[in-house]
C-alpha cells in the first residue's frame, strides 16, 4: 500500500480545503513551522483509513474546526498495482465512498465501502491492525512500541496489531513450533490434567478421580481414627476413674478434714486477737496524739502571750521615738519655710558678685595716667574738668579728662579703652544694684552675712532629711500607724486575758500516761511482716478448705460422668473393627498415590512441552530482529534489542551491558521506537501487507549525529516501502533525501 494524495476540508485547523497531491515512492517529507497543520494531516490519514464515517461524540468533535463545519477527508492510495480513492464525510450527511481509480468507478458506499477498505489494507474488523504498528503520532516515538497497547492510555487493548504481526510471521512460527503434533499432545496432556487437577494445577479437581480417592482415603482414616479413639477412650476412662477415686478417698479421709478444720479455727482465733490488739493500739495512738496536741497548744498560747507583751513594749518605745521625730521634722520644716537664704538666691548673689568684680577689674586695668605741671605764673590759669587748679596735678583716668588753659585753649585727653570702660562701669553699677536687692531679700547686711545665713539653712535642711529618714525606718506609716498597732495588740491581749488559765504540767502528765499506754500496746503487737504472714496463712487455710470441698464435688461429678460415658460409649462396636479399617485405609492410600504419580507425570510432560514451545516462541521474534539488527548496528554500533512477549521492547544491550527501556534517554528511546516500527513495516511489506511508515514530528530529542544515522536508515528502507515524515525541523532533516511534498488548495467535488 502506498499513499498517493490526501485532502481535507473543515477538518481541525483546516477550515478551508487543503491537500497534499505529490506523495511518491520512497521518502516523503512535509516540513514546515508549527501550526502549519502537519499533525492535522496525520489525523486526517487516521480518519480516512481507521475511523468509520458514522463516528460521533468526542472523536467527531475532535475532527471539527473551531469555526464549525462537517469534516471531510479524501485519500488516494495504491494497493497491488491498483489505484483507489476513499472519501469520508463525517457528521451531518455522513457517508463513505470507495472508488477504483484504475477503472474509474465507485465500487462501494458507506458500510460496504468501510468493509472493503479494511480488506484492502489488511485491517481486522475496526481495529488499527498493521497501520497501528507503523503510523506514529506526535510525541508517541517516546513510547515503547507495544502491539495491542493503546498509546494514549498505555492499557492493554485489542487493536489487531499483534494479530497482524503473528499473521505475517505465522508460517515460520508453525514450522519452529513442531506443527500440529505438538499442539495435539499439548491438548491431550491438558485434557488429562484437567480431569485430575484444578486449572492452576495446584490442587486436585473437585469430584475428579484424585479428589474422590483422597476423600475416600480421608473417610477411611476418619473411621479408623474413630475406632482407635473409641478403644483408647475406654482404656483412658477406666484409668481416670481409678486415679480420681484414689484422690477422692484421700481428700474425704476423716483425719485430713479434721486437721484442715483445726488449722483454720486456730488461725482465725489468732487473727481475731491480733485485730482486737490493733484496734486498742489505734485508739491509744489517737489518744496520745490528742494529749500531745493539747500540751503543744498550751505552750503556744503562753509563747503568744509573751510575744504580745514584748511586741507591745517595743511598739510603745517606737511610738515615742516616732512622735519625737515628727516634732523635729515639723520644726525644721517651719524654719526652712521662713528662711529666705535659699540655695538659689545664694547662687544668684555669688554670680552677681563675680560679675561686679570682673567689671571693676576691667575698669582698673584700662586706666591712663595724666600729669599736669604748672609753670611759674601758671597758677589759676588751668582748669581740670571745670575746676581751676593752683598746683601740679597727677590723675589716672579710665575715660577722658577736659583741661582748659586760660587764654590759650581747651584739651580733652581720652583713655585708650574708653568704650570698654563705659560698658564695664555700666555692668558694675547694675551688678551693685542687683546685689543690694538680693541682700535685702535675704535680710543680710553683706555677702559674708548672706553666706552664713545660707550655710545655716543648709544645716537645717540636712537635719530635716535625717529626721525623715529615721522616721521612715522607725515608722514608715507614721506615729499614727504605730498607735493603731499598739491599740490592736492591747485589744488582742485583753481578749486572751479573759480565757481560763491552762495548767501545762497537768496536760504534760496526761500526755505522759498516754505515751506509756501506747508503748505497751505497740510492744504487744506482731510485726508488720508477721501480720502479713498471718493474713496470708489464714487466707490460704480458708482457700484450702473451700478448694477441698470444691475438689471433692468436682471429683465426685467427674467420676459419675466417666462411669456414664463408659456405660454409653462404643455401642456400635467400633473398637473391635480397628484391623479391618486399617486394611481399607491402606487400599485407598495406594489408589491416591497412583493418581498423584500420574498427575506429576502429566505436569512434567506439560512443562517439557512448554519448554519446546518457549524455544519456538524465541524463534517467533527472529523475523523482526533479523530485519532490525542491521539498523541497530548502523545507529548504535554492536547492539542487541530484547523483546518481551507480544513484541514489547524489554531493553537494549550495548558493550555487554543491558539497559532497561525505561532508563534510556529520550533520544535513544525515540530512535529505538522508530527503528522497531521500521522493522515491523518491512516485515509486513515482505509478507504481502505493505503499509507506509508515517512519522509525525519524530526524533525531536535526537542529537545531530544520531539523527543523521537514522535518516540514512530511513533512506535505505525507503527502497522497499514508502516513508512519510511530517516535521517542523526542516533544517534538522536536510540530510534526509527524498521528495519534499507541499500543501495546495483543493476544490472538493460534490461526489458525496
Amino acid at each position: 500500500m502506498k499513499i498517493d494524495a490526501l485532502r481535507v476540508a473543515a477538518f481541525r485547523r483546516f477550515t478551508d480545503p487543503a491537500a497534499i497531491e505529490d506523495f511518491a515512492d520512497g521518502v516523503n517529507v512535509l516540513a514546515g513551522p508549527n501550526e502549519m497543520g502537519k499533525s492535522t494531516f496525520f489525523r486526517a490519514l487516521e480518519a480516512a483509513f481507521l475511523v468509520r464515517h458514522k463516528v460521533t461524540g468526542v472523536v467527531l468533535n475532535d475532527m471539527r474546526p473551531f469555526a464549525g463545519g462537517e469534516p471531510l477527508v479524501e485519500a488516494d492510495f495504491t494497493r497491488d498495482g491498483n489505484r483507489w480513492r476513499i472519501r469520508k464525510q463525517f457528521g451531518r450527511g455522513s457517508a463513505a465512498i470507495l472508488t477504483d481509480l484504475t477503472v474509474g468507478r465507485v465500487v462501494a458506499r458507506n458500510a460496504e465501502a468501510e468493509d472493503q477498505l479494511a480488506r484492502l489494507i489488511g485491517r481486522p474488523d475496526d481495529m488499527p491492525g498493521p497501520l497501528g504498528l507503523v503510523w506514529v503520532r506526535q510525541q508517541h516515538t517516546l513510547v515503547r512500541p507495544d502491539p495491542d497497547i493503546d498509546p494514549e492510555t498505555r492499557k492493554e487493548k485489542s487493536r489487531g496489531e499483534l494479530g497482524a504481526l503473528q499473521a505475517a510471521i505465522g508460517r515460520e512460527v508453525e514450522t519452529t513450533a513442531g506443527g500440529d503434533a505438538l499442539q495435539q499432545v499439548q491438548k491431550l496432556t491438558a485434557k488429562a490434567l484437567d480431569v485430575l487437577l484444578t486449572p492452576t494445577r495446584n490442587g486436585p479437581k473437585k469430584n475428579g478421580p484424585l479428589d474422590l480417592a483422597r476423600r475416600a482415603r480421608d473417610d477411611a482414616r476418619a473411621d479408623l481414627d474413630g475406632a482407635e479413639r473409641a478403644a483408647a477412650g475406654a482404656e483412658q476412662r477406666l484409668q481416670a476413674i481409678a486415679t480420681l477415686s484414689v484422690e477422692l478417698a484421700r481428700l474425704t479421709a476423716p483425719e485430713t478434714a479434721v486437721a484442715r478444720q483445726q488449722t483454720l479455727q486456730r488461725l482465725e482465733a489468732e487473727m481475731a486477737a491480733e485485730v482486737q490488739a490493733r484496734t486498742a493500739f489505734d485508739l491509744a495512738r489517737e489518744t496520745l496524739k490528742s494529749r500531745v496536741l493539747e500540751v503543744d497548744s498550751a505552750r503556744l498560747s503562753q509563747a503568744a502571750a509573751r510575744s504580745r507583751a514584748e511586741k507591745l513594749t517595743a511598739l510603745e518605745a517606737q511610738h515615742h521615738v516616732a512622735l519625737a521625730l515628727e516634732a523635729e521634722i515639723a520644726a525644721n520644716a517651719t524654719a526652712l519655710n521662713s528662711d529666705a537664704a535659699t540655695r538659689q538666691r545664694m547662687g544668684s548673689l555669688l554670680a552677681l558678685a563675680r560679675q561686679h568684680d570682673v567689671a571693676a577689674a576691667e575698669l582698673q586695668g584700662d586706666a591712663t595716667r595724666v600729669d599736669i605741671v604748672l609753670e611759674p605764673g601758671g597758677s589759676g590759669r588751668v582748669a581740670v574738668d571745670g575746676t581751676v587748679i593752683a598746683a601740679n596735678l597727677s590723675r589716672e583716668i579710665t575715660e577722658h579728662i577736659d583741661i582748659a588753659i586760660d587764654g590759650i585753649g581747651a584739651i580733652r585727653v581720652s583713655a585708650a579703652g574708653a568704650d570698654r570702660v563705659a560698658a564695664a562701669r555700666t555692668t558694675r553699677d547694675a551688678a551693685s544694684a542687683q546685689i543690694a536687692q538680693v541682700l535685702s531679700d535675704m535680710g543680710a547686711l553683706s555677702i559674708e552675712d548672706a553666706q552664713a545665713r545660707a550655710d545655716a539653712r543648709a544645716r537645717t535642711a540636712e537635719g530635716l532629711d535625717r529626721a525623715r529618714a529615721k522616721l521612715s525606718g522607725v515608722a514608715p506609716g507614721g506615729a499614727a500607724a504605730i498607735a493603731a498597732e499598739v491599740a490592736r495588740v492591747k485589744a488582742d491581749a485583753a481578749v486572751n486575758a479573759t480565757a481560763a488559765p491552762v495548767d501545762i504540767e497537768s496536760l504534760a502528765a496526761a500526755a505522759h500516761v498516754a505515751r506509756e499506754r501506747f508503748d505497751v500496746l505497740k510492744a504487744a503487737l506482731r510485726s508488720e511482716a508477721a501480720y502479713r504472714d498471718a493474713v496470708v496463712a489464714l487466707d490460704t487455710a480458708r482457700t484450702a478448705q473451700v478448694a477441698a470441698a470444691e475438689t471433692v464435688q468436682r471429683l465426685t461429678n467427674k467420676i459419675e460422668n466417666l462411669k456414664s460415658e463408659q456405660a454409653g460409649a462404643d455401642e456400635d462396636g467400633r473398637a473391635g473393627h480397628v484391623d479391618a479399617l486399617t486394611g481399607a485405609l491402606e487400599r485407598h492410600d495406594v489408589e491416591v498415590k497412583r493418581l498423584e504419580a500420574e498427575g506429576k507425570a502429566l505436569l512434567l510432560l506439560a512443562r517439557t512441552l512448554d519448554g519446546i514451545e518457549a524455544q519456538a516462541r524465541d524463534a517467533f521474534f527472529e523475523p523482526v530482529t533479523r530485519r532490525l539488527q542491521p539498523y541497530l548496528n548502523d545507529v548504535f554500533g554492536a547492539a542487541d534489542l530484547g523483546f518481551k512477549d507480544a513484541f514489547a521492547i524489554s531493553g537494549l544491550t550495548r558493550a555487554g551491558q543491558r539497559e532497561d527501556f525505561a532508563t534510556l534517554s529520550d533520544g535513544t528511546r525515540e530512535q529505538l521506537s522508530v527503528l522497531v516500527r521500521l522493522a515491523f513495516a518491512e516485515l509486513l511489506s515482505q509478507r504481502g501487507v505493505p503499509v507506509p511508515l508515517v512519522l509525525d514530528d519524530p526524533l525531536v530529542y535526537s542529537d545531530d549525529e544520531r539523527l543523521a544515522k537514522v535518516c540514512q536508515v530511513l533512506e535505505r528502507a525507503a527502497t522497499q516501502l514508502q516513508v512519510i515524515v511530517l516535521t517542523c525541523r526542516a533544517t534538522a532533516f536536510q540530510t534526509l533525501s527524498g521528495r519534499r511534498v507541499s500543501l495546495t488548495t483543493w476544490q472538493p467535488d460534490r461526489a458525496i
